[in-house]
């Protein structure tokens, strides 16, 4: 049995209605940031088999319109762990099903989560790299974490 500590991860797909769009057909941003928010959430629960909460969300940056009709892929993957917190890297990429181009970046972020227990910050679990592309995952995470500390 594999005891290790893998780097959780997450995907779901939307096609997106009217109920998420403005009268142009545009899909409000706090509707994909809400989808980002549950992928985040799924990610370190998946993690740390428990309660978590959002602390933080870091450098949401809209990089395409999506709109009604527009099939979404969001994706969460966890990028580092400090004591009780945890940091997840989230890529929503949009399909224009009238279009024949590949997928486009819609939205990026990180998102900083909390672990609690008894409704108190609880320590997570370590992760173990076992993979260059975790390791690299891992650092960004870890800048991304420095970043905030020495903003608070």
């Amino acid at each position: 049995m594999n005891n290790k500590i893998t780097f959780a991860s997450a995907e779901t797909c939307m096609i997106m209605d009217p109920i998420h769009s403005n009268s142009l057909g545009n899909v409000h941003g706090g509707e994909l940031m809400k989808i980002m928010d549950n992928i985040a959430g799924i990610v370190c629960v998946k993690h740390t088999k428990g309660t978590v909460v959002t602390a933080r969300v870091d450098e949401i940056e809209f990089h395409k319109p999506v709109h009604v009709g527009n099939i979404v892929t969001c994706t969460g993957q966890l990028a580092y762990v400090g004591t009780s917190s945890m940091q997840v890297m989230v890529n929503v990429v949009v399909d224009r099903l009238d279009e024949s181009s590949d997928q486009e970046p819609a939205l990026t972020a990180f998102f900083t989560m909390v672990h609690l227990v008894d409704g108190k910050p609880s320590k997570v679990p370590k992760l173990v790299i076992n993979t260059k592309e975790e390791e690299e995952l891992y650092k960004l995470g870890e800048k991304k974490y420095k970043e905030i500390k020495l903003k608070l």
